[in-house]
């Protein structure tokens, strides 16, 4: 056994850095090290982290209660020790770190900065002071956060993984004709994706204006709210649109999607993306974020300036009167998530980081 591991994660929902989290975690277990998995109770990720025989520990930390929560791990820490402790999300940064402050933390600290940093620049560089290490799943996420405060000596860059069985799973044509029924689907008109919770989906639907061709906009993740119900009653009418809530149960509608789009700015390392590339489908992204390192404009997807309406509507217009290219896009995406972007490779830079680590401790 290569040590003892506690992972903290505050989410439960379905959303990539929950999904990134929990296989990183199966991952470190099979590599050796023995993981105590605390999520949120009764969640979707504790079930599926309790299936995988991690040992799991419900806890229930409530935003802007970073004293309580501190409480609360500090007590779960006592009943269970470990070697080191990582933090995965927002609310459990903030709890480790402020024990780490009041010196009631006796194991190194690890943090993970999953999206691009939203936090003060005084915060990041108190966090920063009290992890041994501060992970950042991609350049950009590094830069960011060396922008506010963190420094050099601490970081050190682990992308998300592929994980390849929620690509790979076999489908059946009732699962793909039930998502035909759920967004209208049609042959005759292209269907563009965009699987994210509220993220700039603002610019696509304006950029629609500007498309002369008829799509179908399927967008998965969101609660309709008056501004976005007001931008879809103004868009043309040769154009359709579903909108979702967020389900787990995506992998049928990419079989139905000719481009997949993300136009958010502050991605770390889009779980979403990564698996459309897998499945070779041609991706449209805001160039900002993560989306930097893993798309090469014109290469393996499109980049284009974030709330630039006029160029998403230019760039999905092209893709859509090339198939040809669109294609060829989507085979260079599909090398790039599953030849450079594996989950192996994010496990064993992983264990090396936590190995080095505990030597040093």
């Amino acid at each position: 056994m290569a040590g003892s591991v506690m992972q903290v994660l505050h989410q439960g929902g379905g959303a990539g850095s929950v999904a990134s989290t929990l296989h990183l975690s199966l991952g470190l277990e099979q590599a050796g090290f023995h993981v105590r998995f605390v999520c949120p109770p009764d969640s979707e990720v504790e079930r599926r982290a309790r299936a995988g025989g991690l040992e799991v520990h419900p806890v229930s930390l409530a935003p802007g209660a970073r004293r309580a929560n501190a409480a609360k791990l500090e007590a779960l820490l006592r009943r269970f020790p470990v070697d080191l402790v990582n933090s995965q999300s927002s609310r459990d940064r903030a709890a480790l770190a402020w024990l780490a402050l009041t010196r009631r933390l006796n194991v190194p600290l690890i943090v993970t900065r999953r999206q691009m940093p939203r936090t003060t620049v005084l915060e990041n560089w108190l966090v920063s002071r009290m992890a041994t290490r501060v992970v950042a799943v991609s350049r950009q996420v590094a830069e960011a956060l060396r922008r506010r405060g963190t420094g050099r000596n601490k970081l050190v860059v682990i992308p998300n993984g592929l994980i390849v069985s929620r690509v790979d799973a076999p489908l059946t044509t009732a699962q793909i004709d039930e998502w035909r029924d759920r967004i209208g689907w049609e042959p005759s008109r292209p269907t563009l994706g965009i699987i994210a919770r509220r993220k700039d989906q603002e610019v696509v639907i304006r950029a629609l204006g500007r498309v002369s061709t008829p799509v179908r906009l399927v967008m998965v993740g969101l609660i309709p709210d008056t501004r976005l119900s007001r931008l879809l009653v103004r868009l043309p009418a040769r154009h359709a649109v579903a909108m979702l809530p967020f389900t787990t149960e995506l992998r049928p509608l990419y079989e139905l999607l000719n481009l997949v789009l993300l136009p958010s700015r502050m991605e770390g390392l889009s779980q979403s993306l990564l698996e459309a590339m897998a499945l070779g489908k041609p991706v449209v992204a805001s160039a900002a974020g993560g989306n930097l390192d893993l798309i090469t404009d014109s290469v393996n997807g499109r980049l284009v300036p974030p709330r630039d309406r006029g160029a998403w509507a230019r760039v999905i217009e092209e893709l859509l009167s090339s198939p040809a290219g669109a294609e060829r896009l989507g085979e260079a995406a599909r090398h790039t998530a599953r030849e450079e972007y594996t989950l192996e490779r994010t496990v064993e830079r992983t264990v090396r980081l936590y190995c080095s680590v505990l030597a040093r401790s």
